[in-house]
């Protein structure tokens, strides 16, 4: 068998032009693969090898969580602590078999090793609360204490024990994926005891004996890799089945003609297409299949308000002139409503997202388990906005005026959208109602919005438990509390209830009351959200089913 695989992958690698065997996927990406660690990999092309290669507990499919190298799980009352049984008769590429050492083992070295910019270490802020290794932080972050966390049973089973309840805790289980204890000990890396524990803390691993030699119990296992290519080959022992494709080639391929070119003639099965002008060229032809409207994951787009404005230009709280206005203009809950009533979402669809643009009802991801499509949103309706208009500031607006600020971004044609949907509306409503519109480069938006200076803005937020999302938009104490300057004791008592309720049956209803509440004070607008569009060779199926799992082995011709 290795011999036949063998001048297959020579002949795939010496020659981009080769047409793809019907078992083989080539991937022409634009930029290469750095590192396959999988506790330090969070850029896109080094977390696609990565998946296919390891696997967690459970996987992440689509916002729902099912077992992988688990096959269930039980959570204590207090939500504190979790219990995993393990897949049993999986085997690793160097063909030993996974215990509950092996997945004792993964998990500790996750929250021991990886640098502050790795997946390890998001993993520990979220499940620990840990957002560095400080010096007081390691005080008291011992071996004993992550031995006493992660440990296996007398039953064989993987016992998770935390100093709280932590609601996106299968979000972090999907992304700690299971290693061989033997081989990682063997190559130098941490021993697994308290003898090693504090050179490994913290430590970056990117180069690791892991990342040059890869050994996981994924469908695809490592063949080789060089500056433009990574090579991947089915596992024969994998416990799902090997998969249909038995070779992969991620390929760098930076000329997006040379992709495009590629794609057509056969000589890639996926390639990375830049923008939707290039993906309408592709339509019709017929060894090309076009994905125009597939779904997104863990992603929100939002526009929002910011109810103190940080600009000494601004106006102080509560006066009115028509050619300026107040730092607390958002504060007034019927601005906000008017705001959100001017804003044309079907303009914004068909101008900014050029008509693939998924309608949103909450500040939810669409994928999301909490999301309610029964909730409705602002809804665009210029005599609703007269109306709020002439309500807000105590009915001293209306006949006041304003000029509002209205900020678009560099480099981005939806912020520009965005603003000429505001400046025709709020000018066509009353004529003391002005707009002024600048432009500010990416890096000095990013700085203006988290230090509060813009008056309102729309943006891109992700996370998989609605905790995660909500908390950072809404929340005082979250990480977009400078650029909103919410303070609003009843909405925080109800996110930190739906937070700390255990199990995401109790916590529905829950957010589905948090989120009603949220779209009746019109703290942000749900902004409808952008579709993955996408080509590949007409023989390729499940790429649908891919674009959810971002695994290789869903995929067949």
């Amino acid at each position: 068998m290795k011999r036949l695989f063998i001048p297959l992958t020579l002949a795939l690698i010496a020659s981009p032009a080769l047409a793809t065997p019907k078992d083989a996927l080539v991937y022409q990406i634009a930029s290469a693969t750095a590192s396959v660690e999988p506790v330090q990999a969070v850029v896109t092309y080094d977390v696609l090898p990565v998946q296919q290669m390891f696997e967690g507990l459970y996987l992440d499919n689509f916002g729902k969580y099912e077992p992988l190298l688990a096959t269930s799980s039980t959570l204590s009352k207090d939500g504190k602590t979790t219990t995993f049984n393990l897949r049993k008769n999986v085997k690793f590429h160097d063909g030993s078999t996974m215990n509950c050492a092996d997945a004792e083992y993964s998990m500790r070295r996750t929250l021991l090793v990886g640098s502050e910019t790795s997946l390890a270490s998001q993993i520990r802020a979220n499940m620990l609360n840990i957002s560095g290794f400080t010096p007081e932080v390691k005080k008291t972050y011992t071996f004993a204490k992550l031995s006493s966390m992660v440990k296996c049973n007398a039953a064989g089973q993987l016992v998770l024990t935390l100093d709280r309840n932590v609601p996106s805790l299968l979000d972090s289980i999907a992304q700690i994926y299971i290693v061989p204890m033997k081989a990682l000990v063997a190559g130098g890396d941490w021993s697994g005891t308290a003898k090693d524990f504090d050179a490994f803390i913290g430590k970056d691993v990117a180069n690791s004996t892991l990342a040059q030699k890869p050994i996981g119990t994924g469908a695809y296992q490592f063949v080789a890799r060089d500056p433009s290519r990574f090579v991947l080959k089915g596992f024969d022992g994998y416990w799902g089945g090997a998969p249909a494709l038995k070779n992969v080639i991620l390929q760098k391929v930076d000329s997006d003609t040379a992709r495009v070119l590629a794609l057509q003639k056969g000589d890639a099965d996926i390639a990375l297409i830049p923008d939707r002008d290039t993906l309408a060229k592709l339509k019709g032809v017929p060894s090309v299949k076009v994905y125009e409207d597939l779904p997104t994951q863990n992603l929100t787009s939002v526009l929002l308000f910011n109810q103190s404005i940080k600009d000494d230009k601004l106006l102080p709280a509560g006066q009115l002139a028509e050619n300026n206005i107040p730092a607390n203009f958002f504060s007034d809950i019927h601005v906000r409503k008017a705001f959100a009533a001017m804003f044309d979402t079907k303009t914004f669809v068909k101008d900014g997202l050029q008509g693939f643009g998924l309608a949103r009802n909450t500040s939810l991801p669409t994928n999301n388990w909490a999301d309610d499509k029964t909730l409705k949103p602002p809804a665009y309706n210029l005599k609703t906005a007269e109306a709020e208009m002439k309500l807000a500031f105590g009915g001293k607006l209306w006949a006041t005026g304003f000029t509002v600020p209205l900020s678009t971004f560099g480099g981005s044609g939806l912020s520009v959208v965005v603003a000429g949907i505001f400046k025709q509306n709020i000018e066509a409503l009353n004529p003391k109602f002005h707009a002024s519109v600048s432009t500010l480069e990416l890096s000095a938006a990013n700085a203006s919005l988290l230090g509060g200076k813009l008056a309102f803005s729309a943006l891109t937020w992700g996370g998989a438990d609605p905790d995660t999302n909500l908390r950072g938009l809404f929340s005082a104490t979250g990480i977009l509390a400078p650029a909103t300057n919410i303070k609003d004791p009843k909405m925080e008592q109800m996110m930190d209830t739906a937070r700390d309720t255990v199990g995401q049956n109790a916590r529905k209803p829950l957010y589905k009351t948090l989120m009603t509440y949220l779209n009746a004070q019109t703290y942000a607008v749900p902004l409808p959200q952008p579709l993955v569009f996408a080509a590949t060779v007409s023989s390729l199926k499940g790429y649908e089913n891919f674009n959810k799992t971002n695994l290789f082995k869903v995929l067949s011709k």
